[in-house]
Parts: structure tokens; C-alpha cells; sequence
């Protein structure tokens, strides 16, 4: 007894195919369109290194040191946390 029509394997075959062509020329575009957005960002980059170099901006500065032990949201935080802390006071924080 037939299963179906004989054309169906060759169809299928056929839908698949275009499936994995599609497929390949799909990840073609996007290896296409990320190879301009690096482009892009090389471009950029470049510019702005010659802006940078040509105001004397620096490449990189450094962050400022802090002194986190002076903090004053590190203070409430302890005394929040200690046991019997009791009520955080205004200004730099003490238990009551």
C-alpha cells in the first residue's frame, strides 16, 4: 500500500534544502552587517584618538581615591547591622 504520493520525498527534500540555503546566506548577511558596525567602530575610534591627541586629552584618567571609612553610608550601615544598634542618629551615625 502506498504511504503517500512519491513526489512528497522529493518536495521535502527540496523544502529542506532551501531551508539550509536561506539558512547560510542569512548568517552571510549577519557576518556581513557586523564586519560595517566594526568598521564603524574602528572608524570612530580612530577619530577620536586624533581629537584626543590633538586637544591633549589624556587616553585614560584615573579615579580619585576615596576614602571609604569616611563615608558616612558606610557608618549607618554597621551601626544598622550591629547587635542592639538601637536608633541611627543624624550626621555621623552613633547608637542611642
Amino acid at each position: 500500500m502506498q504511504q503517500g504520493h512519491p513526489r512528497h520525498k522529493q518536495l521535502n527534500r527540496a523544502r529542506h534544502e532551501m531551508y539550509l540555503h536561506n539558512r547560510h546566506k542569512a548568517e552571510g548577511v549577519w557576518t556581513a552587517i557586523k564586519n560595517v558596525m566594526t568598521g564603524i567602530n574602528n572608524a570612530i575610534t580612530a577619530v577620536g584618538q586624533r581629537i584626543g591627541s590633538a586637544l591633549g586629552i589624556n587616553k585614560q584618567m584615573s579615579a580619585p581615591s576615596v576614602d571609604y571609612d569616611d563615608l558616612e553610608i558606610k557608618d549607618v550601615a554597621t551601626n544598622m547591622f550591629r547587635k542592639n544598634a538601637g536608633i541611627v542618629g543624624y550626621g555621623k551615625s552613633q547608637t542611642l
